[in-house]
């Protein structure tokens, strides 16, 4: 009978290894991702990608457009746009711009009220450096890289009421009369839209207005799959915790099944904690390690914005992780540390009784 009774506790202890895993790595996930601030810190390099970003997107698509136009190549020095737009950029703009949207997707996630979610872009700050002598800059280099006219053109056409950066810069305009007046039609655009002049250039995204998504049935699903993610996100919040009960309820029957003496309790539980720990730390080291290389393993035909996009998601999962395996590993420690408590309670306790 005994000897059954420890075969079901050496099952429970198998048990006991499985659910404390499961339970250290998901309570903690939930915990990581449920913590905004983490988010928002993995984010808040994102000037240097934008900086880096958008003179490439920006040569890419001029010399697009001049390929569709029969033109010669167009020759735009993205170091020197990098600078203009290192200037252009206030310190610190995109850093509180991504905070105000994160701040908008958890306050979604935790009240799940999406039909009035709202995204709000304090343009102003951008707006009036473009207005000013970055702004020009900016103009200036993408216009003194364009081809010049092959045919004769009207400088009333090239600088019509479409206001766009031009095809190519015709031999008889000086470039400097060129970028003043494509610079002054942007300005003149930018203060004209309402959604930029309105509410102090507080430029306010509805993301589920009934309006959108009767015009849109891919936001009608993308709604339901954030209504998805949301009850996910409330029952972590709320019920993750009973997680922990799995394996203090295996630990409690190992006891009723097998311990008779404290030296008993020291072994029975002591043992399994520390290999769980040892367990726990291993695969936490080999876990993030196979998460960032099926990440990297990306086809290479990937445009610059999926580039872009790519390189933030592997910024946010890289933060995630790394707060993860810092969470786990302390509470394996912990772990370790009572393990060894109890398997040394079982060696001083046999000693004792063998006294």
């Amino acid at each position: 009978m005994q000897g059954c009774l420890k075969f079901l506790a050496g099952i429970m202890v198998v048990l006991f290894a499985i659910t404390a895993v499961l339970a250290l790595f998901l309570t903690n996930f939930f915990a990581v991702v449920a913590d905004r601030e983490v988010i928002k810190e993995s984010l808040s390099n994102l000037d240097s990608l934008v900086v880096e970003a958008v003179p490439a997107i920006v040569a890419q698509m001029l010399e697009e457009q001049a390929r569709e136009r029969g033109l010669a190549p167009i020759d735009l020095d993205e170091e020197i746009l990098q600078e203009s737009m290192e200037t252009l950029l206030p310190p610190g703009w995109i850093e509180a711009q991504t905070d105000a949207a994160v701040d908008t997707v958890y306050d979604m996630l935790e009240t799940g009220n999406l039909d009035n979610a709202t995204l709000e872009i304090d343009t102003t700050p951008l707006l009036d450096r473009f207005r000013g002598q970055p702004g020009l800059e900016i103009v200036g280099n993408i216009v003194n890289s364009l081809p010049p006219c092959t045919q004769p053109t009207n400088p009333a056409e090239l600088l019509g009421p479409d206001v766009t950066i031009p095809a190519c810069l015709p031999p008889e305009l000086p470039a400097g009369q060129v970028t003043q007046e494509v610079h002054t039609r942007l300005v003149q655009a930018l203060d004209s839209n309402p959604q930029l002049t309105g509410e102090l250039g507080v430029v306010r995204v509805p993301l589920f207005s009934p309006e959108q998504q009767a015009q849109n049935t891919e936001l009608v699903q993308a709604r339901e799959q954030l209504l998805r993610w949301q009850r996910a996100f409330s029952l972590a919040q709320n019920w993750g915790w009973l997680l922990w009960l799995l394996p203090a309820g295996t630990l409690l029957l190992i006891a009723l099944l097998a311990v008779r003496s404290w030296s008993e309790l020291g072994y029975w539980w002591g043992w399994p904690l520390l290999g769980t720990a040892v367990l726990v730390l291993f695969l936490t080291f080999a876990f993030p390690a196979i998460t960032r290389y099926l990440l990297r393993q990306a086809p290479p035909d990937y445009s610059l914005v999926e580039v872009t996009v790519r390189q933030t998601g592997m910024r946010l999962v890289t933060a995630v992780t790394d707060t993860w395996q810092n969470r786990v590993n302390i509470q394996a420690a912990v772990m370790f540390v009572f393990g060894l408590l109890f398997v040394m309670l079982g060696f001083l306790s046999r000693g004792r009784i063998r006294d």
